[in-house]
Order: C-alpha cells, then structure tokens, then sequence
C-alpha cells in the first residue's frame, strides 16, 4: 500500500510541508482459521519540502541534508531543526531496503521473520 505522510513546519516564517512518499508491507499469516498481520513496516522512497505559499521561497543547505538517508531526508533534517533527533535506521533506498526484500523474500518462502524496529538489523543466513 502507498501512503504519503505529509507534515507542516515553520522555518524563519516561512510554512513548509514534507510530503514522504512511502509504502507498506504486511506480512500475513494463518493462525487458528484466521488471516491476520504479524508484522508490518515502510519504506520511504522520496520526500520533498513545498512551500505553503509558492511565492516565498526557504534554502535548505544541501551539505545538511546529505547526511541523512535519501528516503525521507529533508524530514530528517527538519526533525533534527526542530529539536528531534530524527531516526538514521528506517527503511529506505540503500542497505535498508535490501534487508527489507530479504525479509519479505524469506516470508514467501517459508522462513521465520524476526524484526528489528528500533536498530540495525543483524542479517543471519
């Protein structure tokens, strides 16, 4: 499923919105006649900040938003403007989505999935 998590943030009066385009895996499983999820993450693919007002333009310095993951930087770098210290580990394009297939890949075909949601994941094979 894609979703797109929008947030509203205010930069030297200027109002811009994040939009961080993502999608959702459910991994499913039969359990006592019933279907339910047993897991379930994102991965972001792409952000982008949109001035509310499009006359009204705000810089965001390309050397800070490099340092964070590609899928969602400029959230990343606006959480971290705000006082947020923004997670560095979720899924995105990179290392991260390749573990996330190799979850999903190892769902399909039987193998037990154990989840990582608050670090690194630590791949076993």
């Amino acid at each position: 499923m894609k979703v797109t998590i929008t947030c509203r943030f205010t930069f030297d009066g200027i109002e811009v919105d994040n939009e961080a385009d993502c999608r959702f895996f459910f991994l499913l499983e039969k359990r006592a006649g019933r279907w339910g999820v047993v897991f379930y993450t994102l991965l972001f693919d792409k952000d982008k900040m949109i001035p509310v007002n499009p006359h009204r333009t705000f810089a965001i310095p390309e050397k800070e938003v490099q340092q964070y993951p590609s899928g969602y930087r400029y959230l990343a770098w606006a959480e971290s403007k705000i006082g947020r210290p923004p997670k560095m580990d979720l899924n995105a394009h990179g290392p991260e989505r390749d573990i996330l297939y190799g979850k999903c890949k190892d769902w399909l075909e039987g193998r037990k999935v154990e989840p990582n949601l608050t670090g690194k994941d630590i791949i076993k094979y």
